[in-house]
C-alpha cells in the first residue's frame, strides 16, 4: 500500500492498495455510531456489502444509498432526497458520510457532507480511475444547475481517500480510458518523466501490472495534492488544473453531456495545444506528441463540434472573475502557464492562429 499525505488545513491521507477494507475501518473514529455509504449503482453491490459488513463487525450501524451515477447524480433534487433520507437516519456530527463511486458521486457526497448540519466527517472511496486522480483529492464540491456544470458548490476535505485497485482493474477499457485523460493532463503540467513513461508502456495496455498502476496513481495525487495545499481554495495557482477543462466543459454542455468528462478533457486539451502551438507559446511538436498518446490510450481527440460554438459556452464560464478568465496554457510536457484573457477577446483568442 502506498500512502500521500495532503497538507491542507486538515491534512488527511491517500491510501493506494489492493484491498484496503481493512484499514479504512480502522481509521474511524470511536466517535462514529452511525455511517451512510452513498454509493454509485453502477458500482458492484459486492464491493459496497463488503464495506458496510465490515464496519457493522466493528459495531457501526450503516445505510446505503445507492444514487443514479453520472451527471444526473449531482442536481438539487438529488441532493434534496438525500439530505432528507441522511435527516430521518438522524446522522450526528460525529457520523461518517462515505462516497463510493465515479467523480459524479463524490462531488454529491462532498457537497452534502459539507452541508448537513454545517460538516459532517466524509470519506471517498473513488472506484474509477477518473475519481481516483482527479475528484475525490482536493475538496471541491458541487452540484449542476441545468446545463450549467459545477455552479454551486463548496470547499471542503475529506477526512481519508482510499483508492483500491481491485475496482480499478475492473473498468472497461471506455471508463478506464477516460481516467487516462486525466492521469496525461496531470503528467502534461507537471511530470514530463509521467509522460514518458505512458509512451514508453501505455497504462491501458499494462493496466494488470499492479504495482504500475499504483505508481502512476500515486504520481498523479502527489502532484495535484502539491497544487492543492499551496491554494486549496482555488484563488490562484490552483487554476493550473483546468488543463483542458474550460472546452471540455463546453463540450461536454454542447453534447448534452453524451461525451464525457474524460474524453472531454482530452478533446479540450488538443484544441489548447493547437492554439498554443499556432501562437508559438507551445513547443513546435507537442500537438502531434499529445495526439499520439491519447490515441494509444483509447480517446477520442476529434471534437466534433466548431471551436466558435465552444466559444460561447466558455464565454460564461464559472470561472470568469472582473470580466477575465484564466486559460491554462501549454508550453510543452511538464509544464504550462496560466494567461488571463478578456471574456470580450475570448472568442478571438481562441479562433486566431
Amino acid at each position: 500500500m502506498e500512502k500521500v499525505r495532503v497538507r491542507t488545513v486538515y491534512p488527511y491521507d491517500v491510501l493506494i492498495g489492493n484491498d484496503l477494507t481493512a484499514e479504512i475501518v480502522s481509521r474511524i473514529t470511536d466517535n462514529c455510531r452511525k455511517v451512510i455509504l452513498l454509493w454509485d449503482e453502477a458500482v458492484f453491490s459486492g464491493y459496497v456489502a463488503e464495506i458496510g459488513n465490515a464496519l457493522e463487525k466493528d459495531g457501526r450501524e450503516v445505510m446505503a444509498v445507492s444514487l443514479e451515477g453520472g451527471e444526473n447524480a449531482k442536481t438539487i433534487e438529488s441532493y434534496a432526497k438525500i439530505m432528507k433520507i441522511i435527516s430521518e437516519f438522524n446522522l450526528t456530527r460525529s457520523d461518517v458520510i462515505f462516497g463510493i463511486g465515479g467523480g459524479a458521486v463524490m462531488d454529491l457526497a462532498g457537497f452534502i457532507a459539507s452541508t448537513y448540519k454545517r460538516g459532517v466527517e466524509l470519506i471517498q472511496l473513488p472506484t474509477t480511475l477518473l475519481a481516483a486522480c482527479d475528484a475525490s483529492v482536493g475538496g471541491k464540491n458541487a452540484l449542476n444547475m441545468g446545463e450549467d456544470k459545477n455552479v454551486i458548490g463548496t470547499f471542503y476535505q475529506p477526512s481519508l481517500v482510499a483508492i483500491d485497485t481491485r475496482f480499478i482493474d475492473a473498468l472497461g477499457d471506455e471508463v478506464f480510458s477516460e481516467g487516462c485523460a486525466e492521469i496525461i493532463k496531470t503528467g502534461y503540467l507537471g511530470d514530463a518523466e509521467m509522460i514518458d513513461m505512458l509512451e514508453e508502456r501505455p497504462l491501458i495496455k499494462n493496466r494488470k501490472d499492479n504495482d504500475y498502476l499504483i505508481e502512476i496513481i500515486r504520481r498523479c495525487i502527489r502532484i495535484k495534492a502539491s497544487i492543492v495545499e499551496r491554494d486549496e481554495h482555488d484563488s490562484g495557482p490552483r487554476n493550473i488544473l483546468n488543463l483542458g477543462h474550460t472546452l471540455g466543459h463546453a463540450i461536454e454542455a454542447e453534447s448534452n453531456y453524451n461525451i464525457h468528462h474524460g474524453q472531454a478533457v482530452a478533446m479540450g486539451m488538443v484544441h489548447m495545444t493547437r492554439i498554443a502551438e499556432n501562437k508559438g507559446i507551445a513547443e513546435p511538436g507537442t500537438l502531434g506528441r499529445l495526439i499520439n498518446i491519447l490515441t494509444e490510450h483509447g480517446l477520442e481527440w476529434r471534437c466534433p463540434y466548431n471551436i466558435n460554438v465552444l466559444a460561447g459556452h466558455v464565454e460564461r464560464d464559472k470561472k470568469v472573475r472582473g470580466g477575465n478568465l484564466t486559460l491554462v496554457v501549454p508550453e510543452k510536457f511538464g509544464s504550462c502557464v496560466l494567461m488571463k484573457v478578456k471574456v470580450s477577446e475570448i472568442r478571438k483568442w481562441l479562433t486566431e492562429n
